[in-house]
């Protein structure tokens, strides 16, 4: 999808303010495909707003930004059913020799999987993922769609 929007075309699809959208950019959680161009008003992509979308959404749950954006780098859906984005957090295998390990020598750290909600199962009963948040791309990129007046 070729198609250039506004700021204010992807703060609207992904029910933010403008002012949410240029912080997010100057504070590093959110980075536009294209670059700024001396004079002229940055034009987002498609794949800008359904990034937006998803760390919108994620903040709706909760989840900082600094947390969110560290997932959206290689967003996909499925064609056949809708993919769930899935934020989990769990234990990390370490040196115990570090401060911020626990007695068993691990430390948390967030880690994310794409997955079919038919698949959620795995996600929830491994043992390793002591928490987890997920959102519905089919739904975010549905909205975005209907916002931007994509066909």
């Amino acid at each position: 999808m070729d198609q250039e929007f506004t700021i204010q075309q992807i703060a609207d699809a992904a029910q933010l303010t403008r002012y949410q959208v240029e912080a997010w950019i100057s504070r590093g959680h959110f980075k536009p495909e294209n670059p700024v161009e001396a004079g002229k008003a940055r034009k987002f992509t498609y794949r800008d707003a359904i990034k937006l979308g998803v760390l919108a959404e994620f903040g709706r749950l909760g989840l900082s930004p600094t947390v969110a954006s560290m997932h959206t780098a290689h967003l996909f859906g499925y064609h056949d059913e809708d993919s769930l984005l899935v934020i989990c957090q769990g234990p990390v295998r370490v040196s115990e020799t570090l401060e911020a390990v626990d007695e068993e020598g691990e430390i948390d750290h967030t880690f994310g999987r794409i997955t079919r909600p038919s698949e959620l199962w795995r996600i929830v009963e491994n043992p390793d993922v002591r928490s987890f948040a997920a959102i519905n791309l089919g739904h975010i990129e549905r909205r975005i769609h209907k916002s931007l007046g994509i066909d």
